[in-house]
This record gives structure tokens, sequence and C-alpha cells, in this order.
């Protein structure tokens, strides 16, 4: 049975390596997160000599760690640093007691993507991975449910495990975004009033196998990122063949060419605004300026009202000016750093 101590003595904790590999030591930032599963794991080499009828010899093969950190959504420096690892084109700037974080894609090679050494608390040890490097993240809006967020990480086999710490969380004083003020907006219009749920995901595409070299089993530079994937499904609560807060209608849906929305300007076509229920200043703020949505499904049955939900794609927006980019995430709040999380 676990006891007090137990539920105490679980948590995730992470911190920016100034060299890859490298454990800085201190300056953990501590996140309130629903569980992880991150974990060592092996290749296991095994001898098939024709001699015997069962093989006698195995090795360790490469040797890495893996796994993701889930939880719901805050305006702290957990969940900012967490999003950094995937827009690391850092600004920061001030209003008033508010601390604003302008997140985007690398835009130059002074924007590297971070790698950290994660700390994981579990009843009786801590273990610690080092080298590890943001791969896949997922946020997704429920109608009734908390904002979600998912981070995959690969890296560096696990170090050894370690006493336990006392961790101060980031986010004590801070409640998670919930549907109540989560908004979507379409191209620029009012907030739908027809989204039910949606989800976001971005891949990086890390490539493993690139990152070790002959003399080692474990990693020696970080899994290289290939071509950025950024895709996302929306679920309305009714068929769209009006809208009235420029969502995509069923007709656009399924024309000849698809639903290829890209704003004037610097628009978004999908906007994802997550604010605190008792701070409008409070907020994540996602921007995603170019999407080629894919074919609906608004299927009727017996049972189950007449919804609509459909895919889309983001891609980079190279027509508009002051764009060139295909996101941008702006996080917001007065716990949040006063410095950028490049610095």
């Amino acid at each position: 049975m676990a006891t007090v101590d137990d539920f105490l003595n679980r948590y995730v904790g992470i911190v920016k390596e100034a060299t890859y590999g490298t454990d800085p030591g201190s300056g953990y930032i501590y996140g309130e997160c629903d569980d992880e599963s991150l974990q060592h794991r092996f290749d296991l080499l095994v001898r098939e000599d024709m001699s015997r009828p069962i093989s006698s010899k195995a090795v360790t093969g490469k040797e890495y760690s893996e796994g993701d950190i889930n939880m719901a959504v805050q305006v702290d420096d957990f969940v900012g640093n967490l999003l950094y690892a995937f827009f690391p084109d850092d600004t920061q700037t001030t209003s008033g007691d508010y601390e604003i974080h302008t997140m985007e894609e690398p835009t130059s090679t002074s924007d590297e993507w971070p790698s950290w050494t994660i700390q994981v608390g579990r009843e009786q040890k801590m273990h610690t991975y080092t080298g590890m490097m943001a791969d896949s993240l997922n946020i997704s809006a429920n109608l009734g449910e908390y904002v979600m967020l998912s981070v995959g990480f690969m890296g560096k086999a696990e170090g050894s495990t370690a006493t336990l710490v006392t961790p101060t969380f980031d986010g004590d004083a801070l409640n998670a975004l919930y549907f109540s003020e989560a908004t979507v907006y379409f191209a620029g219009g009012a907030a739908s009033a027809t989204v039910k749920s949606i989800s976001l995901d971005i891949s990086l595409n890390r490539d493993m196998e690139n990152s070790y070299a002959l003399g080692s089993s474990s990693c020696v530079r970080p899994p290289p990122a290939q071509r950025r994937e950024i895709t996302g499904s929306i679920e309305f609560n009714e068929v769209i063949y009006t809208a009235t807060a420029n969502e995509p209608t069923y007709e656009e849906l399924i024309a000849a060419d698809g639903d290829d929305s890209n704003p004037a300007s610097t628009t978004a076509a999908i906007r994802l605004f997550f604010a605190d229920q008792t701070d409008s200043n409070t907020y994540l703020d996602l921007n995603i300026f170019h999407v080629f949505f894919g074919t609906p499904s608004a299927n009727v049955s017996g049972r189950d009202t007449n919804t609509m939900s459909c895919d889309f794609t983001a891609l980079y927006d190279a027509q508009d000016a002051g764009a060139d980019k295909a996101m941008q995430v702006i996080l917001k709040g007065k716990e949040l750093s006063a410095t950028a999380y490049n610095a």
C-alpha cells in the first residue's frame, strides 16, 4: 500500500544541459505531472552459432532511454520549457506583472535544440536520464476536461539511481487550464461555438540510429531532428454546412482540391487559445498559420447525433509577409521566467 511519503517522493524534474549528456546538477524545475513512462532500453544481441541447438551467448547492444511525460497544462516554467523544446526561438517580454514568452520554430543556427537531464522520483530512488531530446508533442482539449499535454523524449542510457530529493513544484500556486476558457478560431473569425474537441500533434522524427558511433554503446550526440510534422484533428458538435465563424464547411472539405486555409498576412488559419478561468491574462496561445484540412466524417446512426470531424496538416507558411513559419506559441503568466528560455 502506498503511504503519504511515497506520494511525496513521486516527481519529475527537468533542467537544460549546457553540454549534451552532462547533468548540470542543479537548476531543476519540477512539474505537477500526471504520469511518466521514461525507461532504459537496450538491444539484445544473441549469438546464433550452428553448433548448439540453443543460443548460449548474448550481450547488450545499443542502449538508450525513451518515454513520455503527461500532465494537464498550466502556465508555469515547467510547461514553458517543454514547449521551448519544440520552439527554441524564444523571445521574452514583460507587461506589468506578467511575463510573455513568444516561441517559434528555429530560424537560425543560434536556435539550437536544447537537451535535457530529467530526474524522476519513484518512491524509493531517483532515476536520472541525461541527453534527453524532445521528439513528440501532443496538446488536446476536450469538452469537460483539462487541456492535456504529452511530451515524448529519447536520449542516452539511464544513469545510476540516486537518493531522492525534496522537490518544489513550479506551479504550486496555479491551476490547470480547462475547457471552460478554451476557444478555437478559424482564419481570424469569431470564436467557434461548434468545436467539441481538438488535438494537435508535433513530431520531430528524431533519428536515434545516427546518434551512435563506434566505441560507445549509447548516444554520443543528440538524435538529430528530421522533417517536422504537424497534424491534428477537430470534432464539431454538428455538421458544418454553413459556417458562422469561418469554420471549414462540409462542401469545402470534399471539394476537388480540398480546403487549403492560408489566411492573408499573419492571421492564423487555426488559433487555439486556452486561458485561466479567473485571469484572462494568463494563457497559452497557439497559432497555426497554414492548414490543409482532410476529408470529413459525418455519418449517422440510430444512436448517435450527427456530428462532423476532420483531420488537418499544418504547412510552412512561405507566402504571407511576416509569417515564414508554421506555428507560433505564446505563453503569458505571472509565474513565468523573466528571461528567455534560450538565454
